[in-house]
């Protein structure tokens, strides 16, 4: 009698909500939900790499926008003859001139630590040019009159180059302004699809990251109970 009894009370089935049965996985329901601590953190980063790949890919149209740039380039002529105002910003260029050697600088790019020498074209201070060190050591190369490459003002190329335009200015007396350009000698709109490479990553970091922390607030479905 007592087994009996025993056997009853196990067989005895279990009421299930079928609500709850469809689309839904108990052993996901009955899982502690996470610590809110830990909760916070991870849409704090998240949040971050959403800015910080918005920050970057902002920083990078410049660059993007030369890769499609014309790669056929733009004739300036004598650097003593150009005329400042019509000249192309963010363009592949071809201008002819002297190097002065006596006005050169040395700078070192904080991405890649190359280092680069940096000088003016004789007879003007509106158009500098900036080459790799080890491209400014050969001799063949600076003994040429034809320079060609991308086209930027000082100001386009941000706060990296501050500290450049300064030393220019007060140590060897070469006025230098956000409006000087600086031609970056040999680099053709096709080397820089690391930019677009770069900015097409940026994006799937946003897409991802605004995805999961949209799923951090989504709702579940009620169930065929919470209807009734």
């Amino acid at each position: 009698m007592v087994v009996c009894t025993y056997v009853a009370q196990v067989a005895k089935p279990i009421s299930i909500d079928s609500g709850t049965a469809e689309g839904l996985d108990e052993e996901l329901l009955a899982l502690p939900a996470p610590p809110r601590g830990r909760r916070f953190l991870a849409l704090t980063l998240m949040a971050l790499t959403v800015v910080c790949s918005l920050g970057l890919l902002v920083s990078l149209q410049k660059d993007v926008r030369y890769f499609f740039a014309d790669t056929h380039a733009v004739e300036l002529g004598e650097a003593t003859a150009v005329n400042i105002a019509s000249l192309p910003s963010n363009a592949y260029v071809r201008v002819r001139g002297t190097p002065m050697v006596s006005h050169m600088a040395h700078a070192t790019r904080a991405l890649g630590g190359t280092t680069y020498a940096l000088f003016p074209l004789a007879g003007q201070r509106a158009i500098f040019v900036e080459m790799p060190v080890a491209s400014a050591d050969d001799e063949r190369r600076m003994s040429r009159r034809e320079w060609s490459g991308r086209l930027v003002t000082f100001g386009e190329l941000g706060g990296r180059f501050a500290s450049v335009r300064s030393y220019l200015r007060e140590h060897m007396d070469v006025p230098v302004t956000s409006e000087t350009y600086l031609l970056l000698a040999d680099e053709t709109p096709g080397e820089y699809v690391w930019s677009l490479g770069l900015s097409v990553l940026c994006v799937a970091f946003i897409i991802i990251n605004v995805l999961l922390m949209l799923r951090w607030f989504r709702k579940l479905p009620p169930s065929n109970t919470a209807r009734a």
